[in-house]
């Protein structure tokens, strides 16, 4: 009797966990369109190459608020991630924020799509419309065969190179920026053998990654800082940063292909001089990925793997290798984005 009891115990264990599994918004069950109260859709298909279909651009009275849009995807080819990236008034890129626990993320922010929407999907989007009355917000939309970039929508798209929706929301004449993005007071910490220091930087989004944060983000990493034997205080690109202190491709199992590359060069730019993306447009790439023997108050410009072009002042060297070694720096960067619409401002 008591081993019935116990097996009719485990078997209503199993159930309840079914049931909590099919309740799970794992699988996108909160975005899944299309929504009939709704008249915005987006569609990107194999065909569909040129099509206002791909596009919405509607002028709103609806600040700080959303737009549901039904977003369509079909593809010959298995989709596995689904990319948004937002530009408000005309500035640089990022990832879209859903709510949390609305839908099956990624590590990288983008949709993990279940098998039921692998070859064709429709989800229904709310989209944030602009924060002021005269501001912009545009959104890129696109699928990948595998792990994808935001900045970069060509990259493992599923149906070709210029298959992504854009859908922008303007609130009274809109806005642009000047191009041009300004991160201040960045760290980044010498690298330890354990991989937990905060040593790489994604120019991207000016965030700042653990050396041990694997696969997912080292897509992301631009350049990442060390403190040579002779180099002393250098930066590297994550493609030609020194084996010796961490091979990247070992740890994160990306390879040398995946991984950015970022070339850098002294400057004689005055850094608070910067203020428009045309006051960067006179660098050229140089030929070296890493530079040494920085010091505070140097200036470095550098050309990016998406041909963004900036320049970096370093403020503060700390140390040299080990727990106590840092170095913290400005940026200014220019705003582009790979494959993205002639149409949009960047």
């Amino acid at each position: 009797m008591k081993r019935i009891l116990k097996l009719k115990s485990i078997a209503t264990v199993f159930i309840f966990t079914l049931f909590l599994m099919s309740c799970s918004s794992d699988d996108n069950d909160a975005i899944q369109g299309p929504d009939p109260d709704t008249n915005l859709e987006l569609i990107v298909n194999t065909t569909n190459a040129g099509s206002d279909e791909r596009n919405i651009n509607r002028t709103t009275a609806s600040l700080s608020s959303n737009v549901t849009v039904n977003v369509t995807f079909t593809s010959d080819e298995p989709m596995r991630r689904l990319y948004i990236a937002k530009s408000e008034n005309g500035g640089a890129y990022e990832p879209f924020q859903f709510e949390e626990g609305t839908v099956d993320e990624k590590a990288d922010g983008s949709i993990d799509l279940v098998s039921d929407n692998r070859t064709s999907f429709t989800f229904n989007i709310p989209f944030d419309t602009p924060s002021n009355a005269n501001g912009t917000v545009t959104y890129l939309v696109w699928a990948t065969t595998g792990r994808g970039d935001f900045r970069d929508v060509t990259k493992r798209n599923s149906i070709d190179d210029t298959a992504f929706g854009v859908i922008t929301f303007t609130a009274g004449n809109g806005a642009t920026s000047e191009g041009i993005q300004s991160f201040s007071q960045t760290m980044l910490a010498a690298p330890l053998g354990d991989g937990t220091s905060n040593s790489f930087i994604s120019l991207f989004n000016n965030t700042v990654y653990r050396i041990d944060q694997g696969e997912e983000f080292a897509a992301f990493w631009d350049f990442g800082y060390y403190y040579g034997l002779n180099g002393n205080a250098s930066f590297a690109s994550a493609q030609n940063y020194p084996d010796n202190i961490i091979d990247i491709p070992a740890l994160t199992n990306v390879p040398d292909s995946e991984l950015n590359t970022f070339y850098f060069a002294t400057s004689t730019i005055d850094f608070n001089s910067v203020t428009t993306r045309a006051d960067l447009d006179g660098i050229t790439q140089s030929s070296s990925q890493r530079i040494n023997n920085m010091a505070e108050g140097d200036v470095i410009e550098f050309v990016d793997s998406y041909g963004n072009k900036g320049v970096i002042r370093v403020t503060d060297i700390v140390g040299t290798d080990g727990v106590d070694g840092e170095i913290t720096f400005d940026v200014k960067v220019q705003t582009n984005f790979v494959g993205s619409s002639p149409n949009i401002q960047m």
